[in-house]
């Protein structure tokens, strides 16, 4: 009973387990922020960012690593040699003949631990740097990534919001289509006109169709999803994100601290700060400790105890010594130190640049999300004032049917301003995200 008990908790605590990473896979349909968090999941996990990420931690192991005891090995050998029995005074008397073996067994510990380096701790401090500068470019990566799916996500709410539009539009037109062409009154071009929107309309569904399928492919490669698997999104329509923006000199202030690859730039600094003053250690003289512990033994074999008599099957020795080390190659440690220099001062320049490069880059975003918002403003209000155009001549039209060339051109301006309405509130979210890429992914949607 004890053993069923067992077997029971095994299968429970293999059930929980199972559940507890069920649940922390998001299910569709998705919104942007899981989609988002599958894209990750699927393209950086096993990317090179990731993987460049882990040498540097390997890198920077190996330099903690040499600190304490950077060289510690064990050494043993066995095998069969012959029997010996006796010694200088009583040598066997069987030296021509063969001789029975017997086990041999020989070990050797050795240790070096080295107790000054100059440079060692500014070795320590570049390979930190390291870690930091791989893991900002990851994070760059990371907020690429981010911005490609929030493109393919509103893309895809567009083609969605046409696609209605496109039905809604179509069947406006064919409600009114009869009673125009029962009207003798109507002139000619309100028939013709009327079937041209018809055409139209299916070239454009047909156009909308393709993108929404191009999309949803794209979106699915993205986010690592089975083959065949569509993407499902939880919001149905388009609609303009909320944001509060920070002023334009917060925003930059904010991106020096926050860009990927601001920071990258500045632990590559530090890195190559630290390597110059690290070459410069080798002016200096190293100090290690250093011994060995060997011990051998052959049970068939007598043990020699004239220290004059080398014995290599019968030991116990081992020491300590103290090394001092000089490189007196100044001229080669110089050009060392020179050259690590000039790649410190190769960095600082570009520093400068990129600093004035960080500034336009914000600026620039800005601007065109400004720009953006602007635009959403005036098709907003063009919107509405064609549904009111288009509302007003529809009740023309049920007063005075000759007014079908008004009602004709309400519904083109009507449904040429939707489609700037939902065009331009795409321009707005994608410039929105990415003015939060350019800020170095500070979180500005959402905000009250």
């Amino acid at each position: 009973m004890k053993r069923k008990g067992n077997w029971a908790a095994l299968w429970l605590g293999g059930w929980a387990c199972a559940a507890s990473a069920w649940a922390a896979e998001p299910q569709p349909p998705y919104d942007l922020q899981e989609l988002t968090e599958l894209a990750l999941r699927h393209t950086l996990a096993v990317g090179e960012g990731s993987w460049k990420v882990a040498g540097a931690q390997a890198r920077l192991r190996q330099v903690e690593a040499a600190r304490f005891l950077p060289r510690l090995r064990l050494e043993s050998t066995s095998g069969l040699v012959p029997a010996a029995e006796g010694d200088i005074f009583n040598p066997p008397q069987d030296t021509a003949g063969l001789r029975e073996l017997g086990p041999f067994t020989q070990a050797e510990l050795e240790f070096i631990q080295p107790l000054y380096v100059a440079g060692a701790a500014q070795l320590w401090r570049a390979a930190q740097q390291g870690v930091a500068a791989e893991e900002a470019a990851l994070q760059g990566q990371r907020l690429e990534l981010e911005l490609e799916v929030a493109e393919l996500y509103y893309g895809l709410l567009l083609a969605r919001q046409l696609g209605d539009l496109a039905v809604e539009l179509r069947k406006k037109i064919e409600d009114k289509r009869s009673e125009i062409e029962d009207n003798p009154a109507i002139p000619l071009s309100g028939h013709y006109k009327f079937q041209l929107a018809l055409v139209e309309l299916d070239k454009q569904q047909q156009l909308i169709a393709q993108k929404k399928e191009l999309a949803l492919a794209a979106l699915a490669w993205k986010t690592g999803l089975k083959e065949g698997e569509s993407a499902k999104l939880e919001s149905q329509g388009l609609a303009p994100e909320t944001a509060v923006l920070p002023p334009l000199d917060s925003l930059c202030t904010l991106a020096f601290t926050q860009r990927p690859d601001w920071r990258r730039l500045q632990a590559g600094l530090q890195a190559k700060d630290a390597l110059a003053q690290a070459a410069r250690g080798g002016y200096y003289p190293q100090v290690v400790l250093s011994g060995a512990l060997r011990y051998a033994v052959a049970p068939r074999r007598t043990d020699q105890h004239n220290p004059f008599v080398k014995d290599e099957f019968n030991y116990l020795n081992g020491g300590v010594v103290l090394r001092l080390r000089q490189a007196l190659e100044w001229d080669l440690i110089g050009a060392e130190v020179d050259k690590a220099r000039a790649e410190y001062q190769e960095l600082k320049a570009k520093e400068r640049v990129n600093a004035q490069g960080l500034r336009v880059d914000v600026q620039r975003a800005y601007g065109e999300y400004q720009q953006a918002a602007a635009e959403l403003g005036a098709a907003t209000e063009v919107r509405r004032l064609s549904r009111q155009w288009a509302r007003e001549a529809q009740e023309a039209f049920e007063l005075d049917p000759e007014e079908a060339k008004e009602l004709i051109a309400g519904f083109e301006a009507w449904a040429q301003s939707e489609q700037a309405y939902y065009e331009a509130v795409y321009r707005h979210n994608v410039a929105l995200v990415e003015l939060e890429k350019t800020t170095g992914g500070l979180s500005l949607r959402g905000q009250p």
